[in-house]
């Protein structure tokens, strides 16, 4: 049993209104200015919309794949957080989150008791898998889109301009995104990434991470 696919109007609503905090967050950040122009506003939306958007989108549709009911839902205060931060020259972005809810019907059908000694649940197992590609689906989309535009930047296709400011600036958001999300801890999706399989964890958090450190201390990898 899965769950439609569609983006409701409320959802639509929360998606939009988180774009739009985080471009003109990021594009008061990357512009040096409280009042960025027009082709700031556009690099930071094509970034922040490829590694926001296409985040969170990759954890509802992965989700509604494993019959969850899953709708985005903004942070208002967060948001307003993003702003106030913004002004202040720097950024940690918490907008919103996937909001996940298992349909009971299915979870009906998994349902055993267990004891000491039995194996485990079999709702308990499927439950724990699916959290862990849930989780991963997000950096995953991230880390696909960082290799993307480093191959646009390294093609030769974009030579420079607007189009290469979109470039650079889609790869650093996108290896940030996908960095800070592995880290094991808290609400992170590194965190329950960890708890499902820590091999999976090290195969692509480990190099996630390792990568994604020159860009936070502000280093130029590329």
């Amino acid at each position: 049993m899965s769950h439609s696919s569609r983006i409701g109007r409320t959802e639509l609503l929360d998606l939009s209104l988180s774009l739009a905090v985080l471009a003109f967050a990021f594009s008061i950040i990357i512009g040096d200015s409280d009042v960025p122009g027009a082709d700031i506003l556009f690099i930071s939306a094509i970034g922040v919309g490829s590694g926001f958007l296409l985040h969170e989108m990759a954890h509802k549709f992965v989700a509604q794949r494993y019959g969850y009911w899953a709708e985005y839902r903004a942070n208002r205060m967060g948001l307003i957080f993003i702003i106030t931060m913004a002004f202040m020259g720097f950024i940690f972005a918490v907008p919103g989150a996937v909001m996940i809810r298992k349909d009971p019907y299915y979870m009906s059908r998994f349902a055993s008791p267990h004891s000491d000694g039995f194996p485990l649940d079999p709702a308990e197992t499927t439950a724990e898998r699916e959290e862990l590609w849930i989780s991963l689906a997000g950096p995953m989309t991230n880390i696909v889109l960082t290799m993307l535009f480093f191959s646009l930047i390294k093609s030769g296709i974009v030579t420079g301009g607007l189009l290469m400011g979109v470039a650079y600036f889609g790869f650093f958001i996108n290896l940030i995104l996908a960095g800070f999300n592995m880290i094991p801890v808290g609400p992170l999706d590194g965190a329950k990434i960890f708890r499902g399989s820590r091999l999976v964890w090290a195969i692509v958090g480990i190099p996630t991470i390792l990568a994604a450190l020159p860009v936070f201390f502000g280093v130029r990898i590329i």
